[in-house]
């Protein structure tokens, strides 16, 4: 059985994380759905290198390194690559996320989750999270 592990980001990671973020199947289930140009993504990423509410790792199945995620103001969110999702990778992250988060006084997780990602809801659910609200939004341009 491959072991999934959570190992430190490094800025060589950092083209890894954009093209993750910017695939077009990923891109759809963030809040913002623009493509992220690369000095906006490094800009951002050197920023919250001094945030203590920031923390971020890369999911490894085996030696490979097939997601990430980060914890922003206890939001979690995990991306996991096309070619490694259905085989339980997220939900087994999420558990050793729970776990890291504890260890750095964390005392609450939320994944925010459009209401047409079906997967990461499958993910938190099965993970025992609960639905605690909805959100409505109007553009009134």
């Amino acid at each position: 059985m491959i072991s999934i592990k959570l190992r430190k980001v490094f800025k060589k990671d950092w083209d890894f994380i954009l093209k993750l973020r910017n695939f077009e199947e990923f891109k759809k289930n963030f809040y913002n759905q623009e493509i992220i140009l690369k000095n906006e993504h490094y800009d951002y990423l050197k920023k919250q290198k001094n945030n203590p509410n920031f923390i971020n790792w890369i999911i490894c199945y085996g030696e490979k390194d097939v997601g990430y995620v980060r914890i922003l103001d206890c939001d979690v969110s995990i991306i996991i690559d096309k070619k490694y999702q259905n085989k339980g990778i997220a939900t087994k992250a999420l558990i050793i996320i729970e776990n890291e988060a504890k260890k750095i006084g964390i005392k609450k997780l939320v994944g925010r989750i459009m209401v047409h990602n079906k997967s990461s809801k499958k993910i938190f659910t099965e993970n025992n999270y609960e639905l605690k609200m909805w959100w409505y939004e109007k553009k009134i341009e």
